[in-house]
């Protein structure tokens, strides 16, 4: 590796590292202040979940901009404009990297978010989990009541059909959670693309296990679907949550591969 190379690399590695203490401390350090304050002072629990999501979000744009700024990724958004405007609307996204998340909040002000039951046991974003009302995905029965109850009652919600990241080159695999919320509200959903070219922090990559270059993120959004023609009326729900996951999978792969064919 040429001496340059060599110095961004190791470069790469320290600001990843520095970016993500500073993520978790950061997330601590509001949720001891900041959080509380917030639930202390709003009319309603609701009112309160819903500043402690703009909180996360101004949050997470701040975090994409700081690692932008210290020259560990770059990235780009397309088709912004079809991003719901208002509440009570679902939004799906692949699940490439632990960044996903990070990403689609940044966009989106006041969301929910289905989140992987580890995160409540984590000390540092257990807080952020509570404060926030997002819904874990322990339990699909109830994750599926929690989940159709955020939409009827307005809040926006992202789902990771995928429920955990992809695994580097193997094959998409696609849970029935989200294919049963869309079931069972028939509720029109946003498909939302990612790719991350090197790969990075995808299934079994730790922090550390970065590339040889800076990595760029793309991120497109699809246009809304209406699930109701693939809906029968007395379906066992099991049918219809195939051919809904046959449906999302289609709108993943084709968006992965158009991203690829743009590089």
């Amino acid at each position: 590796m040429p001496d340059m190379a060599r110095l961004d690399y190791y470069w790469r590695l320290l600001a990843t590292g520095a970016s993500f203490s500073v993520f978790g401390v950061g997330a601590l350090i509001i949720t001891v202040s900041l959080f509380p304050a917030i639930h202390l002072f709003a009319a309603n629990r609701g009112r309160a979940q819903r500043r402690c999501q703009y909180v996360v979000h101004i949050s997470f744009r701040a975090f994409i901009w700081m690692m932008k700024t210290l020259g560990i990724l770059t990235y780009e958004f397309s088709d912004t404009d079809k991003l719901p405007i208002g509440s009570g609307h679902l939004i799906i996204a692949n699940h490439p990297t632990l960044l996903d998340v990070v990403f689609v909040i940044s966009r989106l002000p006041t969301t929910q978010c289905v989140v992987k039951k580890a995160a409540w046991s984590n000390p540092f974003l257990a807080g952020v989990m509570w404060a926030t009302g997002y819904i874990q995905n322990e339990d699909p029965l109830v994750l599926i009541d929690d989940c159709v109850r955020a939409l009827q009652e307005g809040n926006n919600l992202v789902i990771f059909p995928e429920a955990t990241r992809t695994i580097p080159g193997g094959k998409m695999k696609l849970k029935r959670g989200a294919a049963s919320v869309i079931s069972t509200s028939r509720q029109l959903f946003t498909p939302l693309i990612m790719t991350c070219e090197p790969s990075t922090l995808a299934k079994g990559q730790k922090w550390f296990d970065i590339p040889n270059r800076r990595v760029h993120f793309k991120i497109s959004v699809g246009d809304p679907v209406d699930p109701v023609p693939l809906l029968m009326d007395g379906e066992q729900l099991s049918k219809s949550n195939r051919r809904i996951n046959n449906v999302i999978e289609e709108l993943f792969v084709t968006g992965i591969e158009r991203h690829g064919r743009s590089h």
